[in-house]
């Protein structure tokens, strides 16, 4: 099937998004500082985690899950032990990834494995959790919080496309693909791949629920871009699209970009609206979702002098790189 014109829909603003605290959460992680060294240290500690939530699991009777790598802004971090071992990250964000359940929806599934993870951590004097959704343990004299960001086994591939640049935090990576799909009723940047949702044959908004058919447009990672532009009926593609067709190799802002302009251009060109203006309401869907992520009340919950710090610092380097990033979408 092929969508109806994405230029035609009114774009309502999106259900809230789901957030994490992002290390937030509990005043006893806010005076840690995390290094490349400490990420190393936390991953040997993960694994016993796993393996013990393994164990678990296998008692309840639900499947097991697997560690991946870590995500965020700790993705390069044993790049970083080589060349910025003083570096510093905000938060540690790692995959987790967990099987598929039949009969469940998606965030069934995952408030399932959260729900899992909260019970293990109640019941252990080694990890704690406010909901499941992050673990926090005690490294050396500091604790440590990790979110544990879930995705199916089989769309292990896909989520390295959320990899954030290197040296470029991942709000500001991941919501160039939220911001796409929320101009196009798409979801796309989630552990999920690029999803749409269908109510009698007609693409709805994506924060639509009732009789509503969940549908995966793409997972790989390498075409995402072009399978978009495809899924909305362009024939012809866009010279910048088939240069940028979705992940080349490593992650990078300008090369995102270009796949968005990509399939504007490539929707421009099959009829289906006019790409300048396609560009520009993402780039103002995109500099808001940073605007929110700025004023998060996440940041509230700053309790010490150092996370005051840190806060008022993460927010205005979110400010100026979101400004610089946006500027890219006129170039």
């Amino acid at each position: 099937m092929v969508a109806a014109n994405p230029l035609t829909y009114k774009y309502p603003m999106r259900a809230k998004e789901f957030t994490f605290e992002g290390g937030w959460s509990s005043p006893l992680t806010q005076n840690t500082v995390i290094t490349p060294q400490l990420v190393e240290q936390v991953f040997k500690i993960l694994h016993v985690f796993v393996n013990d939530l393994n164990n678990y699991l296998i008692m309840r009777g639900i499947p097991t899950v697997e560690l991946g790598y870590p995500c965020g802004s700790t993705t390069y971090y044993k790049r970083d032990l080589v060349q910025n071992p003083t570096k510093e990250y905000g938060d540690i964000d790692v995959n987790l990834f967990i099987p598929r359940i039949e009969g469940m929806t998606n965030n069934a599934n995952s408030s399932l494995i959260y729900s899992e993870v909260k019970h293990f951590c109640d019941a252990s004097q080694d990890f704690q959790t406010q909901n499941g959704t992050n673990v926090i343990f005690k490294v050396g004299e500091d604790y440590v919080q990790v979110d544990l960001i879930t995705a199916y086994y089989h769309n292990k591939e896909w989520t390295t496309t959320l990899a954030p640049e290197h040296k470029i935090k991942g709000v500001l990576c991941n919501s160039l693909y939220s911001s796409l799909g929320e101009a196009l009723n798409l979801s796309i940047g989630s552990g999920h791949g690029v999803q749409a949702k269908i109510q009698n044959g007609a693409l709805v908004p994506f924060a639509q629920n009732k009789d509503v058919e969940l549908i995966t447009i793409t997972n790989n990672p390498h075409t995402w871009a072009v399978d978009i532009a495809k899924y909305f009926g362009c024939r012809e593609l866009s010279p910048l699209l088939k240069q940028y067709p979705g992940k080349l190799d490593e992650i990078r802002v300008a090369d995102m970009i270009n796949s968005i302009k990509g399939i504007a251009q490539s929707l421009e060109m099959s009829g289906k609206g006019d790409a300048a203006t396609l560009i520009s309401k993402i780039k103002g869907i995109y500099l808001g979702k940073i605007d929110r992520a700025i004023n998060s009340s996440k940041f509230d919950k700053a309790a010490t002098p150092m996370a005051i710090e840190k806060a008022k610092h993460t927010k205005e380097m979110l400010a100026k790189k979101s400004a610089e990033i946006a500027a890219n979408f006129d170039k």
